[in-house]
Parts: C-alpha cells; sequence; structure tokens
C-alpha cells in the first residue's frame, strides 16, 4: 500500500501552530507574580542645601508626610507638604513624583520632589523650588533612609 504526501493547508497548518502552543502554554511551570517591595516606614534625609527633608511611606505604598527644610537666595524655612501620592514600583525600585502649589493650581510658587528608591532601605532625588515670591528658583538633590 502506498501513502501519497500532500502539502497541509494554511488552515491546517494554524490549527497546528494553535495547538502546539496550546501544548506549550499547558505544560510551562506557571508564573508566580513576585510580591511588590516594601518600602512602608519613616525616612530621613538631607538635601544638598545641608537641610533635612523627612517622609513617609505607607504600608499601602503611598508617600504621606513630606516635609524639606530650604535655605536658598536669603530665603529658608520648612515646608510641610500634604501629599499621598502611589510609588510606581517595578523590578526592584519605585519611584514618585509630587508637585506641591501652596497657592492652589492658579499659584506661582511650586515645589516638586522627584523621589527614586533604588532599594527598600535607600531613596534619592532632587526637590525644585519654584518661582518663589522673593527668592527665585532653586534645585537641591537628596539622600534618604529609613
Amino acid at each position: 500500500m502506498r501513502r501519497f504526501k500532500r502539502r497541509l493547508t494554511r488552515l491546517e497548518w494554524q490549527f497546528a501552530a494553535g495547538m502546539a502552543i496550546l501544548l506549550w502554554c499547558a505544560c510551562a511551570p506557571p508564573v508566580r507574580p513576585t510580591p511588590p517591595l516594601d518600602f512602608s516606614g519613616t525616612w530621613a534625609g538631607t538635601t544638598s542645601q545641608g537641610r533635612p527633608i523627612g517622609f513617609t511611606v505607607s504600608s499601602d505604598l503611598r508617600i504621606t508626610a513630606v516635609t524639606v527644610d530650604f535655605a536658598f537666595a536669603g530665603c529658608s524655612g520648612t515646608l510641610p507638604i500634604p501629599v499621598s501620592a502611589s510609588l510606581l514600583n517595578t523590578t526592584g525600585t519605585a519611584s514618585a513624583v509630587i508637585t506641591w502649589t501652596p497657592n492652589g493650581p492658579t499659584g506661582l510658587s511650586r515645589t516638586t520632589v522627584h523621589f527614586l528608591f533604588p532599594s527598600t532601605t535607600s531613596a534619592n532625588g532632587t526637590v525644585e523650588f519654584q518661582d518663589y515670591s522673593t527668592c527665585g528658583s532653586s534645585t537641591a538633590t537628596w539622600t534618604a533612609t529609613r
């Protein structure tokens, strides 16, 4: 008895490829999501202006209770920034950016704080003081630990 070989149709190839993919997916080990890293706690550090910065990260990974001291162009003070900003927590690091305008959206002065958490025990970033009425603007870097 002689068998004839024929080429598979496009539909047959698509079906075979689909079945191969399904078989591979069924046999592959399950992907276990890694839990987000824990950055919660009280953080304290220093700015490049030699002033303290502190903030809290809640257990649901939100930055809260930011306080930063500043000193530039003859102005100095302490800014308590009311905030509740989520951390973007990916691949072992986390980051966030907050902007605070004390006089609301139409106010001229604003403070922007950039957060980067390269580990669960260290953080760094920048703080930008923009358009302060008698002082102008300034930028400082900062580092903090918990």
